[in-house]
Formats: structure tokens, sequence, C-alpha cells
């Protein structure tokens, strides 16, 4: 049964072994993260491997929790929490959009592991989305067309969302093989989103 770290020393090792796995998950390939391949590459021996994990499931579902918290603490629970400082709806839908994209892109060879293998932590980051689309809506009611704000705010989340998973899964370029920058796909989000917002 694995023993959770008390000793900053065991939390270093485990830590290290967390982050040579998103080291090889820069590959996009799940199977190079194997016991001998975190251990080799990051010092550990196996003994501390199994006694931190308990197994590679184990070991898989602590970077998993690495990752949800991760999101939660620097985007979503710290910087999205700033919508109210905006000044009005399109700002407010760019902030939320270029935060989230940013982070999207700078994490994506470890993010892209999560989204293509179904874990249930993507459900959990779309209701928190939510959550703040609603926030950022109710903030600026006036200018929203739309009377039902929990469904609208279901129905932005699904297009932010849909292009987010494009930002991290492929450089915005290779979605269309024309020059794209990121700058670009999170203006065209945010036009998308703010239109549908307000246009009848």
């Amino acid at each position: 049964m694995p023993t959770p770290p008390q000793q900053a020393r065991s939390i270093a090792t485990e830590n290290k072994m967390l982050d040579v796995a998103e080291q090889l998950l820069r590959g996009r390939d799940a199977r190079q993260v194997t016991v001998e391949n975190v251990t080799k590459l990051s010092g550990a021996k196996v003994s501390s491997f199994y006694a931190r994990f308990g197994s590679i499931e184990g070991f898989f579902e602590a970077l998993h929790k690495r990752y949800l918290d991760t999101i939660y603490e620097s985007v979503l629970l710290s910087e999205l929490s700033q919508y109210h400082e905006q000044p009005d709806l399109k700002t407010s839908l760019h902030f939320a959009v270029k935060t989230t994209f940013e982070f999207g892109y700078k994490r994506r060879h470890s993010i892209s592991y999560f989204i293509t293998s179904g874990q249930k932590g993507g459900i959990e980051i779309r209701r928190k989305l939510i959550d703040i689309i609603s926030k950022i809506l109710k903030a600026h009611i006036k200018e929203v067309r739309c009377t039902d704000v929990r469904r609208t705010a279901e129905n932005v989340t699904r297009l932010i969302y849909a292009m987010w998973v494009q930002v991290v899964l492929q450089n915005p370029t290779d979605f269309s093989g024309r020059k794209t920058s990121l700058a670009s796909v999170i203006d065209t989000t945010t036009e998308m989103a703010y239109c549908y917002l307000t246009k009848e």
C-alpha cells in the first residue's frame, strides 16, 4: 500500500519521478512511462517508487492529481477569478480564453495524455469553467441577450473547450495548415463567444 511522503527528501523524490513522467509524456506516448524509465531517469530506487505509488496505475493517479491541482491552483482558482476586474463582457471573455489557452499551450505535452485517455478530471474542469463563465455573464448581464445564464454558460464553455483541446493537441498552424498564431486563435474564440452571447 502506498505511503504518502512525510519528509522533505521523500517529497522531493516523488516530485522528481512525476517530473520525469511529464518529460516522457512530451513525446505523447504514455507507453514510455514505465517503472524502469521513471526510476532510471529520476535516480530513484524501484522500492521508493512502489512505496510512494504502489503500482504504475497509482503513479498515473498521482500524476493526474498533480495535473488537476496545477490547473485549479494556477489557473481556475487564481487567475480566472479575476474576471470581475474586467470592465466589460468582451474583455472578460478575452481574459478567460487567453488565460486558459496560454496555460493549455504551455503544458500541452502532459495535458494531452489526460485529454486522450478519458480521465474523469476533464468533467471537473469543464464544470469549473462553466461556473466561471456563468459568473462572467452575471457580472455583465446587461450585455447578454440570453436569459438562461447557466445553459448559455454551458454552450460557451463547449465552444471554448473545443478550441482549447485543439490548442493542446496541435500547434495552431497545424490545425488548418495556414500560419496561425496562438493570439489569433484566442481572438477568434473570444469573438465567436461574444457574438453568440450578444447577437440576435
